[in-house]
């Protein structure tokens, strides 16, 4: 075979060798810009959700505002680690009060927060080891948006042995042991609930009935809730039956003094009758 020969087929196979690999190099390089245009897609295409988690350290029945917590974006897995598969919205409303006590840096769901109108609202408002408690109480006294939930009051009853004022028309026709007094000081109010008074339930309300309700001036009476002791829930429900029950915002320099008769009455002594062998004591009628 000639030099000649040789030479050109070495030049053919030299020459596919070089395609060969010309073609496996582009091969590989528009494989790998493939992949990075692939990952660049995928990556653009992961999912993330909206989560919120407490800036600091929440305790139960904290009112909580949008301040307190902040928002944090998780990939797809890490949420869903959490149990979420969708953005939260946490709703929050004026006075919301956190359920249990969240620790700083916790994530938080609507759960866990309780609006006032929602039920169990005011189990976050009363205290460990208070009972609430719903006062009905006269509305002669009371000053619109005076008293308002959170606020500590003291609760005064005007008595009297011989009459049930807790009756709405009740009279005092016998001035003889007739005191006001303060039987509860600091108690926290945690809500207020007002309503017209019922016509009929008024009328039904006379002569010596015992009413759950106290009597009322105008056209309302209010319903207060209150937090007590549990020592003193029943002293609380035989004055309710029994007395006409006012409240006034407490006095952190003092407490409302007791009043006799004889405090608004000058020199009262009554006048005495004697009958045989009974002494009675009689009194001006008191509408």
């Amino acid at each position: 075979m000639s030099s000649r020969l040789i030479f050109i087929f070495s030049f053919i196979f030299v020459a596919f060798g070089l395609f060969a690999i010309m073609q496996n190099v582009n091969a590989r390089a528009e494989t790998n810009a493939k992949k990075q245009v692939q990952a660049q897609v995928e990556e653009k295409k992961e999912i993330k959700f909206v989560l919120w988690r407490s800036k600091s350290e929440l305790s139960r029945g904290e009112v909580v505002t949008n301040n307190k917590l902040e928002r944090a974006v998780l990939p797809e897995l890490e949420a869903n680690a959490l149990g979420v598969n969708s953005d939260i919205n946490i709703s929050l409303v004026e006075d919301s009060r956190a359920n249990h006590n969240i620790p700083a840096g916790e994530y938080v769901f609507p759960e866990m927060f309780t609006s006032p109108e929602q039920a169990g609202y005011l189990d976050l408002l009363a205290s460990e080891g208070k009972i609430l408690y719903p006062l009905p109480i006269s509305t002669m006294n009371l000053i619109n948006n005076y008293i308002r939930p959170g606020d500590m009051v003291d609760i005064i009853s005007v008595s009297s042995p011989l009459t049930n004022l807790a009756d709405t028309g009740a009279r005092i026709t016998q001035f003889q042991g007739v005191k006001a007094r303060t039987i509860k000081r600091g108690v926290k109010v945690l809500a207020f609930e007002q309503k017209p008074v019922d016509p009929n339930e008024q009328q039904n309300q006379s002569g010596n009935t015992i009413s759950p309700r106290v009597s009322a001036s105008g056209n309302s009476k209010t319903t207060v809730v209150i937090e007590v002791e549990p020592e003193f829930v029943s002293r609380l429900s035989l004055a309710q039956r029994t007395m006409h029950l006012e409240i006034y915002r407490s006095q952190i320099t003092g407490e409302i003094p007791p009043a006799n008769m004889s405090d608004v009455i000058e020199n009262y002594q009554g006048i005495r009758e004697l009958r045989g062998a009974e002494t009675q004591t009689t009194n001006v009628e008191v509408y």
